[in-house]
């Protein structure tokens, strides 16, 4: 994790923030759309996209926060996985979406869902990867004034029991 002055927003950060911004919105108007044509079938996925939708912003808030108050560049980073670029192009979502009804009817609730449960289990990767930052800047910051260390581990010796 890099040190970033608490106050500057990276160009490219403020350029990803832009471009999820409106990916978002348009996916949220996609959705109102399917949602207004039938809003029976379309409805829990409509609301189960919705709320991933503010999941994922709420993480992506927090991610923002953790970065100015630490004044640390947050980057998750590891294996290829689907969960976490889907969850930052919500624009791509979008385009899938607006798409769908040249493949027939009735695919939205399938296809919506499975996207929100990507989206929302990138925001719960972020939040976790979050928890794990606060922990370890914590313990770093409880620890470091007081010079405290891990005690070590008692030997049978230490502990006055007698090996027979």
């Amino acid at each position: 994790m890099a040190q970033a002055s608490p106050q500057a927003l990276h160009p490219r950060v403020a350029d990803a923030s832009l471009s999820y911004c409106l990916g978002s919105a348009a996916l949220l108007a996609v959705t109102a759309g399917f949602l207004s044509q039938a809003p029976v079938s379309n409805g829990p996925a409509s609301l189960a996209l919705a709320a991933a939708i503010a999941l994922d912003a709420a993480s992506r808030l927090a991610a923002a926060a953790l970065s100015r108050r630490c004044g640390l560049a947050l980057a998750m980073g590891g294996l290829p996985s689907l969960v976490l670029p889907l969850g930052a192009m919500p624009g791509l979502a979008a385009a899938i979406l607006v798409l769908l009804p040249l493949l027939g009817g009735g695919r939205f609730p399938v296809v919506a869902s499975l996207i929100a449960g990507l989206i929302a289990m990138g925001a719960l990767a972020r939040l976790s990867f979050i928890r794990s930052v606060l922990s370890r800047t914590g313990a770093e910051k409880r620890d470091a004034p007081t010079g405290l260390q891990t005690p070590p581990v008692p030997s049978e010796a230490s502990s006055g029991k007698i090996a027979a």
